[in-house]
């Protein structure tokens, strides 16, 4: 791993925070909310900060005083950035997911090929890394209540007969639900635990006082938009049978939202987002038609999310709160060249909390119990898949000398239960000589459940075979794979199908129970800041008790509260995944028989296991981040260094099983914590302290830069938990863009782009009932990896390899709003969404064929509000 050089890192010393955080700050919250939040940054009302204005204001001689930036608030240590809901209104939404609008996050980085311009048709939303974190090891919370998907989220197969896909969100939440978004990546407080990225937590939207509502339509279509695709590849594209290629598409969103506050202070809010998105393909490739099934076939994408939320307090310090969000995913799918194939994914399901909170004297109580029923599963039409050459009777192939197949991989349910509590108590600040303390303590605990279940049983008959009959040598006669249908590349004999895999139905499952302690001190002395804190967590999984330290600090050296240097160094422990103990028992579902020409079945042979399931440590990453925040008159400019070394990263290997029993296969692979990982994240961000104010227009701007250096020692495009590693093949001496080093040294091509910037800017002229919104990226060109021959260094050969240049590209994505007022505070507004508004053909993906981002794409939305 090459370090930053002195000097840059002397740099990033004296410069500091970034987090282009947006939106925390609407322009009528009160100063003294954010005070709170940044001692406690879980979301609280004005009336229940009013209690706690006197000590803020005591507390000016030691508090860096909050900074209220439009669409950023400064967190005291740099943790993170918050987007509200104004933010996530007024920007471009696009499928309205949380990766959208976490674009704006300079240390949030994307897989660049996941959404290209040759998918457009999808809704999901994308994986994203943190600080160079893997995709599937950040923590997501919805009102305090986690909806990970722990199953087996590298898993994006659709066709795979045993492993229906999983996604890292349990649930697809849409942003309208959304009140407040807040990312923590680095300097992350006690009460988090988890990750090794960062936390994503969502805050889902209070009603307002009046009652109020609104409904909405928007709708997006490939007749509509630029798909870029290179001239090569255009024929096999527009006669597309794979999703990996959508050359038409339609999207639609509805949404529907009513909201108020009864008299007693009781508030209820309920939204409902259906997207759902059609895709016709050709059911078979090449251009090939059949005479017997339907030639085009809809690909569908649906999501339904449904969320009531409740709150309520009595103004003496006790406040309740409920919400329930069900968002399940529906996803249609079909396979190429088969009849009767199409089978269906879903995924998602409720998230439920329930929230008490109670103030009593100088402490404060947070308790939340939470549950959730996440689903990751297949339903199929029918319980069998062959393989037949084509015949007069099996006359739906493509061609006559070709396969006609039919069927799929039949119905499996994955599950991820999970039932948890936690209590956080804070104490307001106490006075202990000259310094000033803010506690905290709490505690969580959960019961994980995960189970996998094949419903019944589903066979595969597969390898035709030539034959004059279908009577066995038995005297039975077959007329389930067996046909004396002429088959032409047969001479016109008929044929039988040898080989039958049956997938047993069976079931497995995992579970944890997890327990975690914390507690961290505020302490204000003077012009410094600091924040000890520890935290504890075990889980049955793993069978281990995690000590996770968190120590950061600031420094106002002048004192006058427009300069912050922070600095911190901090344990994160991850998550082991249930995919690794649930793998073991799926693989030894299937049982194989084979026959001859005799047509009678040999016994079943049941399938060996090919992974076998070991104790694992829990993967952890430590954190020093250094940084440093600047008022420069209506800016606030942040700059932050976060470097992270990951240790325990879960890999597969393979060794030998020493089994006897004829369980395990002679060689399985084992999960193994054999993966490390280095990252290097330096930010920069700028924000506006207080709107521009042109004429009637109001203006509103931020701007945020990075690079990334990410070095893991994984190899190919899936730098996930199915990576197999080897020692051979990671400590091997190679020669990297000129200088030699080990194999795994070489920087990763993943979720990065070194250089990226982006600038948000929104615009409103109220008087004309305008609203313009801009978001603005630039990417460094994107770096690959190829072996690019050999060469003899010290006796030996080695392998070379250089970088492979993609270019730099970047996008201009903008919003146009007209608002029209009605009587009686009603108002109908349209607005029109440009993604990528000038067509930019940026390059993703080389080799082969170029994949690019996706061309100028529309969405139109009109709605209604009162």
């Amino acid at each position: 791993m090459n370090h930053p050089n002195r000097s840059l890192l002397a740099c990033a010393i004296v410069a500091g925070l970034l987090h282009a955080s947006v939106a925390a700050a609407a322009e009528s919250a009160p100063q003294q909310t954010a005070q709170r939040q940044a001692a406690q940054p879980a979301a609280t009302s004005p009336s229940e900060d009013a209690p706690r204005e006197a000590d803020a204001a005591k507390s000016k001689s030691w508090r860096f005083e909050p900074v209220i930036v439009v669409g950023q608030r400064l967190f005291p240590y740099q943790e993170g950035m918050v987007l509200d809901a104004r933010y996530m209104d007024e920007q471009v939404k696009g499928n309205g997911d949380i990766g959208t609008v976490l674009r704006i996050n300079p240390n949030v980085q994307f897989d660049d090929t996941a959404f290209n311009s040759r998918n457009m048709g999808e809704i999901r939303p994308a994986d994203i890394s943190i600080n160079g974190g893997l995709f599937y090891q950040n923590a997501f919370v919805l009102d305090g209540a986690g909806f990970n998907n722990d199953l087996d989220p590298a898993s994006d197969n659709p066709n795979h007969f045993a492993d229906p896909p999983s996604h890292t969100q349990g649930v697809a939440l849409d942003t309208s639900l959304i009140g407040q978004l807040t990312v923590y990546d680095s300097n992350v407080p006690a009460a988090f635990g988890g990750f090794n990225g960062g936390v994503v937590d969502v805050e889902s939207r209070r009603a307002r006082d009046a009652f109020s509502g609104k409904v909405s339509l928007r709708m997006s279509r490939s007749v509509w938009n630029a798909i870029i695709v290179d001239d090569s590849y255009r024929d096999t594209f527009e006669e597309s049978t794979s999703a990996a290629n959508m050359p038409r598409y339609d999207k639609y969103q509805f949404n529907a939202t009513l909201e108020g506050r009864t008299a007693n202070g009781l508030g209820l809010i309920g939204n409902i987002t259906r997207t759902r998105s059609v895709i016709p393909l050709r059911g078979y490739s090449s251009g090939n038609t059949s005479q017997a099934d339907d030639n085009v076939k809809d690909q569908v994408r649906e999501n339904t999310s449904l969320s009531l939320r409740a709150d309520w307090d009595d103004g003496n310090g006790l406040s309740l709160g409920a919400s329930i969000t069900h968002a399940p995913t529906d996803e249609r799918y079909f396979i190429q060249n088969a009849r009767d194939s199409f089978f269906d994914l879903k995924q998602g399901g409720p998230v439920v909390s329930l929230r008490a909170g109670l103030e009593r004297g100088a402490w404060s109580f947070s308790n939340t119990l939470s549950y959730s029923d996440l689903d990751s599963s297949r339903r199929s039409d029918v319980a069998y898949w062959y393989s037949w050459r084509w015949s007069p009777d099996k006359n739906w192939g493509a061609s006559t000398t070709g396969l006609s197949t039919e069927g799929n991989w039949g119905n499996v349910d994955q599950t991820s239960r999970n039932i948890g509590y936690s209590l956080k108590i804070d104490r307001d600040p106490v006075r202990w000589g000259a310094t000033e303390h803010r506690l905290q303590f709490g505690l969580q605990i959960s019961d994980r459940r995960a189970t996998y279940e094949r419903l019944n049983d589903h066979v595969a008959y597969i390898s035709p075979a030539q034959t004059t009959t279908c009577t066995a040598s038995n005297g039975t006669v077959d007329s389930t794979a067996c046909s004396l249908s002429p088959v032409p590349q047969y001479s016109g004999r008929g044929q039988y199908l040898s080989r039958l895999t049956t997938y047993r139905a069976g079931r497995f499952e995992a579970e944890s129970r997890e327990w975690s302690v914390f507690a961290q001190d505020d302490i204000r002395l003077g012009r410094w800041s600091f924040r000890p804190g520890v935290r504890v967590d075990r889980d049955s999984l793993s069978e281990q008790t995690t000590l996770a330290p968190r120590f950061a600090m600031s420094w106002d050296p002048f004192g006058d509260q427009r300069s912050l240097l922070t600095g911190g160094v901090n344990r994160y422990y991850g998550r082991n995944l249930f995919a690794y103990k649930l793998r073991e028992g799926r693989e030894n579902l299937s049982t194989v028989q084979t026959r001859t020409t005799n047509l009678i079945w040999s016994a079943p042979v049941r399938d060996t296991t090919q992974t076998r399931f070991a104790s694992l440590d829990v993967p952890y990453s430590d954190e020093l981040a250094l940084g440093f925040n600047q008022r420069l008159g209506t800016f606030d400019a942040n700059f932050k260094y976060v470097h992270r070394r990951n240790r325990d990263e879960v890999m597969r290997v393979r060794v030998p099983s020493n089994d006897t029993s004829g369980t395990y296969a002679t060689n399985v692979y084992e999960y193994r914590n054999v993966g490390r990982a280095e990252n290097d994240t330096y930010t920069l961000g700028v924000g506006l302290r207080s709107p521009w104010d042109w004429g009637p227009a109001r203006s509103t701007a931020q701007l945020a830069l990075d690079y990334t250096d990410t070095r893991r020692n994984y190899t190919g495009s899936g730098q996930d938990y199915e990576s197999i590693y080897s020692d051979t093949a990671y400590n091997a001496i190679v020669r990297y863009e000129g200088a030699i080093m080990r194999y795994h040294e070489i920087p990763t091509d993943s979720f990065m782009r070194p250089w990226t910037a982006r600038l948000a800017t929104q615009t409103r002229i109220e008087s004309w009932g305008l609203l313009w919104s801009n978001f603005l990226r630039y990417r460094d060109g994107y770096r690959g990896i190829a072996r690019t021959g050999s060469e003899v260094h010290e006796g030996a050969p080695i392998d070379v390899y250089e970088n492979v240049d993609y270019p730099n590209g970047w996008t201009w994505d903008s919003a146009l709003e007209y608002t029209a007022k009605l009587p009686r505070d009603q108002e109908a507004f349209v607005r029109v969404e440009a993604m990528n508004l000038l067509n930019r053909s940026n390059q993703v993906q080389a080799g082969g064929v170029s994949v690019y981002e996706p061309g100028r794409s529309y969405w139109l939305e009109v709605g209604y509000r009162f």
